[in-house]
């Protein structure tokens, strides 16, 4: 049954791409044709064929008598063999007794033809038979578009047909001349006269059928040529008929659409607007008004169209609308899933967040298409269709919880001590670059995930070790440690990060090999962040400077080699 209703489907399109593309194309087709024989014919046939006309019943006259004939002879035959040969005959002579009889009447009505059809009773129901009835005002117009051409086709099909058979027969004619009559017994010579005879007669009967084709031609093509419409005729019909129609068929779709939309907007505006979150009952009636805005825009375009009284238009409109839902109906497991979503009773909840591309991203509002948004980064959105939306799964988030290692503008150390300027944050990539925006380096958000990036604009600390001889060592743990601390200090302060210091601390650390290791840590918040490796190198630097002012030797490593005895 799928199949044949899609095979159904399928030839209904064509109709209709037929019949929208190429209606006027066929009503052109036909005016060029009846042209084009008209040029040739319509200058020798001004007057009606009455001549031809009584030719015609003249004929039938005589084939009638041929008939009586042939009756008279039947009630005369004794043999079944020969009823059987003479009724034959009378059929075939009645039958071109009624094909001149249609000749006569089609030559006087220009080829046209009573309807004789009525409409049929009531039936059991059949689907394909009632989809075959929908689309009938679109087979009707096409066949009505296209019946000039067709019999202006048959008939000329015919013509060549009765030429074929007459050349054929004077052939045969001509053969029967090459026989010595003379030469001919008496019997076999009336046998001859017989069978010349009826040759003879259907060479006259072909030639007077020929000559009736070509007089019906000769009328439809004058017949059409009195009708003829121009192109442009055909356009202007179409724009003040059905282009009208379908005009006001689409603008009321679109008008009763947008209205109910422009209303409900209101009333969320007015009833609403104070919910952050809307409840389960909200959406429900959201989504019911929805599905009534859709269905009444597709009521009023239909009433358009059967107000207008357009057959050929509702009934396209009918086809369209039975494909889409049979193309759709394959597809409801899934709406059910997306409608589950917009319920907010899904796997993706409102004011919740999902990982995508590694990123968290807060769900603001659920809808057809979702925004998504980060609080540590604003300027960082996404728009998702609820299709796309399904794959996910979301979770509840933490008020204290990291959205985001950095900002852009910030500065940032990664596990390999690469230190950078965030200059560029996307939703794939992050990209690093010198303070003045030089030596770009682009990472994805998994690789900068994965380097554990640190935030030194929230603040950092520099340690650094400085070590002095062994000969100060009675003071390493008592005024070294503070001399070095206040000494360094006052240098800082005086630099241009000196006020984002908070903390300095020197320690003793270590008694190493050759020195006295103490250890100095700096602490500042995320303002000197800039200034990050010249910090590092001024805390070595101003530590020398203590240690050279109060005359501290620095040592350097040694290796000391044993001589054995």
């Amino acid at each position: 049954m799928k199949i044949k209703a899609i095979h159904c489907i399928c030839i209904i399109s064509q109709i209709i791409l037929i019949w929208v593309f190429g209606s006027y194309g066929y009503a052109v087709a036909a005016d060029t044709a009846v042209e084009t024989v008209s040029k040739n014919n319509l200058n020798a046939q001004t007057a009606l064929p009455v001549g031809k006309l009584n030719d015609i019943v003249d004929n039938i006259q005589l084939q009638k008598k041929e008939i009586e004939e042939r009756l008279g002879m039947l009630r005369k035959a004794k043999t079944e063999q020969e009823k059987n040969k003479i009724q034959s005959e009378i059929d075939e002579i009645s039958r071109a007794i009624e094909d001149q009889e249609t000749s006569f009447e089609l030559i006087l009505t220009a080829g046209q033809e009573l309807i004789s059809e009525e409409p049929e009773g009531e039936k059991q129901f059949d689907w394909q038979k009632d989809l075959l009835e929908i689309v009938q005002p679109i087979l009707s117009e096409l066949r009505q578009m296209t019946e000039s051409r067709r019999k202006l086709d048959n008939l000329r099909k015919k013509i060549m047909w009765y030429q074929t058979k007459t050349q054929e027969i004077t052939e045969v004619l001509n053969h029967f001349a090459k026989f010595d009559k003379a030469a001919l017994e008496p019997d076999t010579l009336i046998e001859f006269a017989k069978i010349e005879k009826k040759w003879r007669n259907e060479l006259q009967e072909s030639n007077h059928l020929l000559e009736v084709a070509r007089l019906q031609l000769n009328e439809m093509v004058k017949s059409q040529t009195a009708r003829e419409v121009s192109f442009t005729e055909h356009i202007q019909h179409f724009v003040v008929g059905r282009g009208t129609t379908l005009m006001m068929m689409i603008i009321t779709f679109v008008a009763v659409l947008f209205s109910l939309q422009l209303l409900w907007k209101a009333v969320v505006w007015i009833g609403f607007q104070k919910s952050t979150h809307w409840s389960y009952y909200q959406r429900l009636i959201s989504l019911v008004y929805h599905s009534l805005t859709v269905m009444l825009a597709i009521a009023a375009a239909f009433y358009v169209l059967s107000a207008r009284d357009d057959q050929v238009l509702l009934a396209i409109a009918v086809l369209l609308l039975v494909s889409i839902i049979w193309v759709l109906k394959n597809s409801i497991p899934r709406y059910i899933e997306e409608l589950k979503l917009l319920m907010n009773t899904g796997a993706v909840r409102e004011g919740e967040c999902i990982n995508y591309n590694g990123i968290p991203m807060k769900i603001d509002r659920l809808s057809v298409y979702t925004k998504l948004t980060n609080p540590a980064l604003p300027d960082l959105k996404l728009r998702l269709p609820v299709s796309e939306l399904s794959n996910y799964v979301s979770r509840p988030y933490l008020e204290n919880e990291p959205w985001f290692p950095c900002q852009e503008g910030d500065y940032v150390m990664l596990s390999d001590d690469r230190y950078g300027w965030v200059k560029c944050i996307t939703l794939e990539h992050v990209q690093l670059s010198l303070s003045d925006g030089s030596m770009p380096q682009t990472y994805t958000i998994l690789d900068f995930l994965c380097a554990s990036p640190k935030n030194l604009s929230q603040g950092f600390l520099i340690t650094s070790v400085i070590g002095i001889d062994y000969k100060h060592q009675s003071q390493c743990t008592t005024s070294i440690p503070g001399i070095l601390e206040d000494g360094i200090r006052q240098r800082l302060l005086q630099e241009s990060y000196g006020h984002a210091l908070k903390k300095l601390s020197v320690y003793f650390e270590l008694a190493n090999a050759s020195s006295l290791d103490f250890k100095i840590i700096a602490t500042f918040d995320g303002s000197a962040a800039g200034d990050y490796n010249s910090i590092r190198r001024d805390l070595q630097r101003f530590a020398v400077d203590v240690c050279t002012r109060q005359q501290w030797n620095i040592p350097f490593s040694q290796l000391v080699v044993h001589q054995g005895e």
